[in-house]
């Protein structure tokens, strides 16, 4: 699942009605990095407002400056996309943060066991 159009099909489809969770390996054009970084913050702090949040993480990869790992924990596959039909994620995020990118992201979306 490497394209962020693959995820709401399965959110969509699924009869899962748990916990999900999403990470998402970023890989940032480095003379992006400081922009990047501006709009993650943005992106973190509209995110947390939304309804169904668990746990949104954004972190440094430890062997490049420029790869990031976003860490998104959401009540339920409805919840997360809720999230990806906002229009801060498509109209602001999704634009900011396509040009920045060296790379398309890796994902990984799974169901979470408690």
């Amino acid at each position: 699942m490497n394209n962020i159009v693959d995820v709401p099909g399965w959110l969509k489809s699924t009869d899962y009605t748990g916990p999900v969770g999403l990470t998402v390996k970023c890989y940032i054009r480095p003379e992006m990095v400081k922009e990047f970084k501006v709009l993650m913050k943005e992106h973190l702090e509209t995110t947390f407002k939304e309804p169904g949040v668990l746990h949104f993480k954004f972190n440094s990869d430890y062997e490049s400056e420029s790869v990031f790992w976003l860490v998104e924990e959401w009540e339920s596959p409805a919840a997360l996309l809720t999230h990806l039909s906002t229009s801060w994620f498509r109209e602001q995020y999704l634009v900011r943060s396509i040009p920045m990118n060296l790379q398309p992201s890796q994902r990984a979306l799974y169901k979470i066991n408690n």
